[in-house]
């Protein structure tokens, strides 16, 4: 384990440049602290007029600018993906940007109107309800578990609160454990398996270099991680995420396979990340007396990566045919729980076609 955060220009952890942790500092801080308790007592439509006049208030004092010149880069993969949809269509986008580089709200023009989000759109012109609690880890566990819906056990706090932060998960939850930014996704900042005072230290110091509270959870071993997409709260599409590797062909070498995988055009960070080498990929091989010179059996999966996490290298595997029917109707209660149209629910399971 590292004893230091390495600090550069650009952040290895959630792939942005290391200025964009004081815009979600100072978000997240602004939403916990004042948005989200009077958005709570707020009928909806007033909470989208809210909205849309704090951007116009932060545009009209030059604090962010709506720009059309972004590249995918500039912006999270997924957006990106629903972005390159979109402008087959002709819907046209802006992202603001602000003194610390792009935001992540967005205004979407159609022929007859303007529609604002944050990361995607979640048809929410389309619900009586509101649905800015999933933004908020916090908040979803909390709706999930009045809701009698599977959680993690697990806990908020602000980053002042380290030493009691220590204490509940050492003595409370116990060992392993997992450590997340309150908000943000994509799994930045995220670690997992933690299995030691001096892990746990270290991980909530790296989540809250992203964020100004941070959650404790109960990690949940010999689990695979699956994303199901609820639409209307009846379709759901599902994929497993399945950690770094390389299959044997019985002649290329680890290396070769690597650089092969990696040089693949799919991999260009939209839906797809390159595979990250680093000391766990060097401990994985070294377990199985392996090394980057290796050359694996015909069809032998070889994993690079403990965590599963696209930004890792990791990929997905559509399973949406195997998820049992008790599963996919769990799935869209979720959704219908949080009045979402549009939404993504992370799952755990050993095996998404048992119920």
């Amino acid at each position: 384990m590292q004893k230091k955060i390495k600090r550069t220009n650009f952040c290895l952890d959630c792939g942005m440049p290391s200025t964009h942790h004081i815009y979600t500092w100072v978000e997240e801080l602004v939403d916990y602290l004042f948005l989200s308790p009077v958005l709570n007592f707020l009928p909806k439509k007033l909470e989208v007029l809210l909205d849309i006049l704090v951007e116009k208030f932060f545009v009209l004092f030059r604090l962010v600018s709506p720009r059309d010149d972004f590249t995918t880069s500039d912006i999270p993969p997924r957006t990106a993906c629903f972005i390159n949809e979109a402008r087959k269509h002709g819907i046209k986008f802006k992202v603001l940007r602000g003194p610390f580089g792009y935001t992540n709200h967005f205004q979407m023009q159609t022929r007859k109107k303007i529609f604002h989000f944050e990361g995607l759109p979640r048809a929410e012109f389309l619900s009586k309800d509101r649905s800015h609690i999933v933004s908020d880890k916090e908040t979803t566990k909390q709706h999930l578990k009045k809701g009698n819906f599977p959680i993690a056990p697990g806990k908020s706090f602000w980053f002042f609160q380290k030493k009691k932060a220590y204490r509940y998960g050492a003595n409370q939850l116990g060992f392993p454990l997992v450590v997340k930014p309150r908000g943000g996704s994509v799994s930045r900042h995220v670690t997992t398996n933690i299995e030691s005072i001096e892990q746990l230290k270290y991980a909530i110091k790296k989540s809250i270099i992203y964020s100004p509270a941070f959650i404790i959870e109960k990690f949940i071993p010999d689990t695979f991680v699956y994303r199901a997409t609820v639409i209307d709260f009846d379709f759901v599409a599902c994929v497993q995420q399945i950690p770094a590797n390389v299959m044997g062909n019985g002649v290329s070498t680890i290396r070769q396979l690597i650089d092969k995988k990696n040089n693949d055009p799919r991999r260009n960070k939209l839906t797809h990340y390159k595979i990250v080498e680093d000391e766990v990929t060097e401990n994985l091989l070294a377990n199985i007396d392996y090394n980057f010179s290796t050359v694996p059996p015909k069809d032998e999966v070889v994993y690079l990566q403990k965590n599963p996490f696209l930004k890792l290298g990791g990929d997905l595997v559509e399973v949406t045919p195997r998820v049992h029917p008790d599963n996919l109707q769990l799935f869209r209660e979720a959704a219908k729980l949080f009045a979402i149209r549009v939404v993504g629910i992370d799952f755990l399971t050993q095996d998404i076609s048992l119920s």
